[in-house]
């Protein structure tokens, strides 16, 4: 076999390997896109991470899952503009807390029409409704003030 036969069959050969190297990777990213627009539900024992969002379709968050700077666990829910209706945390003494906000908080602030359910440092539990002024109007609670 001569040099120029030689020269001419490792031509072919690197002409087909490079043929089937480029079906295959054809193949991979046909098989990668197939998987990335299949079934988008789930299901799974464990979901283990730092921080979750829930968005509406629009892709506004709208539920949010994480840690507050304490490292407690912390739920909020909110409208598409981004202020918070419920929370679901703790408090600065370390008990449970649930707030509701107002939807019209505007120029008042986080506190208009807020709801406070949680409890006092001897442990006991208190309902509290705050004014769109940031005043306690009712407080509900072992030794809870009426204030009207």
């Amino acid at each position: 076999m001569t040099i120029e036969q030689r020269l001419e069959q490792l031509e072919k050969r690197n002409k087909r390997l490079t043929v089937a190297l480029t079906m295959t990777v054809v193949a991979m990213c046909a098989a990668v896109t197939m998987a990335a627009t299949g079934e988008k539900d789930g299901v799974f024992d464990t979901v283990k991470a730092r921080h979750i969002l829930v968005t509406n379709d629009a892709g506004d968050i709208v539920v949010s899952l994480g840690a507050n700077d304490g490292g407690d666990g912390v739920v909020w829910t909110q409208n598409p503009a981004g202020q918070v209706l419920i929370n679901l945390g703790v408090d600065d003494g370390g008990d449970g807390l649930v707030r509701k906000y107002s939807a019209t908080a505007k120029e008042n602030g986080s506190t208009d029409g807020l709801v406070d359910l949680t409890s006092t440092k001897d442990l006991n539990g208190r309902v509290y409704k705050i004014a769109r002024w940031g005043l306690v109007v009712l407080q509900f609670g072992k030794f809870a003030s009426w204030i009207f």
